[in-house]
């Protein structure tokens, strides 16, 4: 679903109780799939960084961009994962031997296919999905023909990172965020201790006049995943803010978590931040 096709449905007041207001939702004839961001719960990061497969193949110092175990990159773009491996001499009749990595729902490729004994080190290229949410990062073995057999037959392996799929920019009907940074960091992924103090630094635009509900007023709602989240904006008009700074609380427990954001319309800004329990992905955090 593209990011730019959400709709603002609303709620008419029940009761006399004031429960007036709205939020994004899919198109019609889509409100049955999960809304953008929900995808993104918090995964906790694979422990292990070597496996090895006796009498075939080892690999060891698995990492993920630059010696990391996770990394945050938009949809489709990519990113690189490295490793140091042996491949032995058993010998296989008939066929070579591969090792791959892959991302669940992106690409795989082999960094070896061939015959042992070798010792070397690669670094390879994967594409990220292009869904929105965090992916099992993977390597794995086969004894085929060719790298195209054995990308074929083997669809998943053990993980050994993550990679966090994130929206920024993100546009709707009456707004957009862009330009999201974590403690001044633009990569969209930092690592912070639990219950560490987080500044997260974004643009964002408002048109009012392209969406709304009778009798309240629109929100920008921020928050991470299982740690805090606040308004960033609750008002009315166009607004074209830069550099907005504000601070949020990470989790306490490990894990790569969400940074998410979640357009509302709701009377208060009280209100939208009791609706908004998550949102479209804008960035990551992991809690080491």
């Amino acid at each position: 679903m593209s990011l730019k096709t959400l709709m603002t449905w609303c709620w008419a007041a029940v009761g006399g109780l004031g429960l007036v207001g709205c939020e994004v939702a899919p198109p019609a004839g889509e409100e049955q799939m999960a809304p953008l961001g929900e995808v993104a719960s918090a995964v906790v990061v694979p422990s292990v960084d070597s496996f090895q497969w006796p009498l075939f193949a080892n690999v060891t110092d698995l990492s993920v961009g630059l010696g990391h175990k996770t990394v945050a990159t938009p949809p489709g773009k990519p990113f690189s994962v490295s490793t140091d491996y042996f491949v032995s001499a058993e010998p296989c009749i008939g066929c070579n031997n591969q090792l791959l990595f892959g991302v669940e729902q992106g690409s795989r490729e082999c960094f070896f296919n061939g015959v042992g004994p070798v010792q070397s080190s690669a670094t390879v290229e994967l594409l990220a999905p292009t869904t929105l949410g965090i992916f099992k990062v993977y390597v794995n073995h086969a004894r085929t023909q060719d790298c195209a057999e054995a990308l074929r037959v083997t669809e998943s392996g053990p993980a050994f990172g993550l990679v966090g799929v994130h929206a920024d920019p993100w546009v709707w009907n009456w707004g957009s965020v862009t330009n999201v940074r974590l403690n001044g960091n633009g990569s969209h992924k930092i690592n912070v201790f639990p219950g560490a103090q987080v500044t997260i630094t974004t643009d964002y635009f408002i048109n009012a006049a392209n969406g709304g509900c009778p009798n309240c007023i629109s929100q920008v709602v921020f928050g991470i995943e299982e740690g805090s989240k606040t308004c960033i904006y609750s008002g009315t008009g166009v607004v074209d803010a830069k550099d907005k700074s504000f601070t949020l609380t990470a989790p306490t427990q490990p894990g790569l978590y969400p940074v998410w954001a979640s357009p509302q319309w709701t009377v208060s800004c009280a209100q939208a931040l009791t609706w908004a329990n998550s949102g479209t992905p804008m960035a990551y955090i992991e809690v080491k």
